[in-house]
């Protein structure tokens, strides 16, 4: 199977993007920590179309954000990439703590805003994310999450920093939902159908957790 790092070089930015300074205050992360009970195997280092998950996340992110970071769970993982890994808050909590320990690494940076997605979306569009940036910006939003016909993309969102309280609340209560801080938080969302009729922005939520959807993606599992 390819080397992750030999797909992860960040790619040439728009001049658009450029102009834009997208966006200094902006880091990116990519949540490649879980265990991929239901795959069977490492999905991120799945390859498809000749790519591995993982880079095509770490990619997507890279045109918009001038840095990616790692959410890899418990441990250092990935370390090829050469990208900083950020580790759960408290082990054994899920990505609720990963992304405590995200938005702790990024407030400590002087960052304000995380865009974060899911190592398993391989379709994940870049100008999504600006979508998802400009009404958190614009509705003075702590949080702007994808929605889709199957539900809101957690892991599929822009977090700012001030979510930082309540999150670490709910995971003093005990908390483990990713949504279990939502109620003390200003959130909004952004649907697939505000994005127009481009397909290619209409499958940016399609995510692979199982064999069956790998393959009828077109991967191969070997």
């Amino acid at each position: 199977m390819t080397s992750l790092a030999s797909d992860t070089q960040p790619r040439p930015r728009s001049p658009r993007l450029e102009l834009d300074a997208l966006e200094l205050d902006t880091w990116g992360v990519v949540f490649c920590g879980g265990q991929s009970l239901r795959m069977g195997r490492d999905k991120a280092r799945l390859e498809l179309d000749g790519r591995p998950l993982l880079s095509r996340a770490v990619e997507t992110l890279q045109t918009i954000a001038p840095r990616v970071l790692l959410a890899s769970g418990e441990r250092e993982r990935y370390g090829e990439l050469e990208l900083e890994c950020v580790l759960d808050a408290e082990p054994g909590c899920g990505p609720l703590s990963g992304l405590a320990a995200v938005l702790e690494r990024a407030r400590a940076a002087g960052v304000s805003w995380v865009l974060v997605l899911a190592c398993d979306m391989p379709y994940a569009d870049a100008r999504v994310f600006e979508a998802l940036l400009a009404r958190a910006r614009t509705g003075a939003h702590d949080a702007v999450l994808l929605a889709t016909p199957s539900g809101v993309e957690p892991l599929f969102a822009v977090y700012h920093v001030r979510v930082l309280g309540a999150l670490r609340s709910a995971l003093a209560r005990g908390e483990r939902r990713m949504n279990s801080f939502h109620a003390d938080v200003r959130l909004a969302t952004l649907s697939l159908a505000e994005l127009g009729d481009d397909p290619l922005l209409r499958a940016a939520a399609c995510n692979l957790n199982t064999p069956q959807e790998f393959t009828a993606e077109g991967g191969v599992l070997n």
